[in-house]
């Protein structure tokens, strides 16, 4: 094996664990009580709620502040989008798609295991 295929392993690896280690942490923070509160009840539902029906507001409308109403709409959806990209990759890390030859090794592995 090269060096740059060793790399490319070492690098694949680390990349596994990470997502295994973020999609764990997320978990928890999903269990935790302040966390739902706060985050995805207070900041995420809420605020976005509140955010929404402002931008009907005429005195809003005309006062220029319907850009840093959006932008505060923005950063709840990239901060949901975030925590999204976590879940597929923390699925993806624990359960990956094989490739057919991937498949196929892992069927043998597991057929010379049993014998």
């Amino acid at each position: 094996m090269s060096n740059s295929e060793q790399d490319q392993i070492e690098l694949e690896t680390a990349s596994l664990e990470h997502a295994i280690g973020m999609g764990e942490a997320w978990l928890r923070l999903q269990r935790n009580g302040d966390f739902k509160k706060v985050i995805m009840n207070g900041y995420l539902d809420e605020k976005v709620k509140a955010s929404v029906s402002l931008l009907a507001v005429p005195q809003i409308k005309d006062s220029g502040r319907r850009p840093e109403i959006v932008e505060d709409i923005i950063a709840a959806s990239n901060l949901q989008f975030y925590f999204k990209i976590i879940e597929h990759e923390y699925e993806g890390a624990k359960n990956p798609i094989l490739s057919d030859d991937e498949e196929e090794l892992a069927a043998l592995q597991e057929q010379s295991e049993q014998e």
